[in-house]
């Protein structure tokens, strides 16, 4: 208990605050006689190595934190379904039409299609390209008039094929949305002047406006609508119409918003895109685009590209309509002769290649209108389709 001080050598008063070896010149620190220059040597050595661990600890959390970074751009693997074959085997699927969703005699036809084709899912309009629901939800969308050509027996219908065992897949066109457009205060593209609400043609060519990607009154519209759709029963959602306007008179349409804002085009539809995957949680979303913007992107809608976005698959329209003569599909120029034969497995092999330069987007969904192209994309090794039968377009 009591210390033996008998060995320790009695400080030489002759030290001063001064001296090149003054025993503890470190606040706290004892020394006696002749032990100072080493003491001094291990604490310099101490020092010498907690300064490197420092080091280490800052370089390590460094790292650390730019690989989560890196890391927090991808899509969290939480069980849900990331590509188009994990919706439970190839997605087959056929476009309904708001006559078949409404049951009867079209909708038994409607059935019959869909055995013949081995299809394992359905295709509905939730807000088709004029703004309007196929089913009633309520809230602003009943405010703005969306729910007047809703189908009575929309849900009845649609619980039907769930009980067949078919997947629901919805649409719901976003920013091409005429009656949003003109229906929420605030919500549209606009003139140069920020009010005069912009059309797409003139109004004696029946010109239809369009939301603002940059409108949050916009943006939470159709994120309520997601959500809406979700409740219906939808086991995927294709969100198409997620672009910016493209007309007649594009160079005049303003965008409210986009001055104040951090995001380019490009980014705002982005950020878009994350938004609807959070509303519409558990269930997977895709996004539609053109073939030749899949490939190339288009700077006039995107200004830039989606198919690399948050969205589980992209689902690629192969409509001839909408290919430009000279499109370069993988080293090869479209042009309106060649052959669907030559078309659907030279798109399918660009597509796959795409894919392997982003990380996000695990899977591409063909959209087709032909029927004879079904057995088409099959020898090119491609499983999943939406067919939308011409008289459906």
């Amino acid at each position: 208990m009591f210390r033996n001080d008998k060995d320790i050598k009695p400080r030489k008063k002759s030290y001063y605050p001064f001296a090149k070896n003054y025993p503890g010149r470190r606040t706290g620190t004892t020394y006696v006689i002749g032990e100072s220059r080493t003491r001094r040597k291990k604490e310099r050595a101490n020092t010498i190595v907690y300064a490197i661990g420092l080091l280490v600890v800052f370089v390590l959390a460094f790292v650390v934190g730019a690989v989560a970074l890196k890391l927090s751009g991808r899509p969290l693997d939480d069980g849900a379904a990331h590509t188009a074959d994990d919706l439970g085997g190839q997605l087959k699927t056929v476009y309904m039409s708001a006559d078949e969703l409404a049951g009867g005699i079209a909708f038994d036809l409607f059935q019959n299609t869909l055995s013949e084709v081995g299809a394992n899912a359905v295709l509905l309009d939730f807000k088709d390209a004029d703004g309007y629901l196929c089913t009633q939800v309520g809230g602003t969308p009943a405010d703005i008039g969306a729910e007047s050509n809703a189908v009575a027996d929309a849900a009845q219908t649609v619980a039907r094929l769930k009980e067949a065992g078919y997947r629901i897949f919805v649409r719901i066109y976003c920013f091409r949305d005429p009656l949003a457009a003109a229906g929420l205060p605030g919500a549209a593209v606009t003139e140069a002047d920020g009010v005069t609400v912009w059309l797409d043609d003139s109004a004696r060519n029946d010109g239809d406006p369009w939301l603002n990607p940059y409108s949050e009154t916009a943006r939470n519209y159709l994120l309520g609508i997601v959500q809406k759709a979700v409740e219906f029963g939808a086991d995927a959602v294709l969100l198409d119409g997620v672009s910016f306007p493209n007309g007649r008179y594009v160079e005049r349409a303003a965008f409210p918003g986009e001055a104040e804002s951090l995001f380019s085009h490009n980014a705002v539809l982005h950020d878009f895109i994350e938004l609807a995957v959070s509303a519409a949680g558990d269930v997977p979303v895709s996004v539609a685009m053109p073939l030749y913007a899949a490939l190339n992107g288009d700077a006039l809608l995107y200004d830039g590209g989606i198919f690399d976005s948050a969205a589980a698959f992209c689902a690629v329209d192969f409509a001839r309509s909408a290919l430009p003569d000279g499109t370069l599909i993988g080293q090869t120029k479209y042009s309106a002769d060649m052959s669907a034969e030559t078309l659907l497995p030279l798109a399918c092999s660009a597509l796959r290649d795409k894919l392997e330069e982003n990380y996000s987007t695990k899977s591409f969904v063909p959209i087709i209108y032909d029927r004879a192209d079904l057995e088409k994309l099959e020898s090119a090794g491609v499983e999943n389709y939406i067919w939308i039968a011409e008289t459906g377009a």
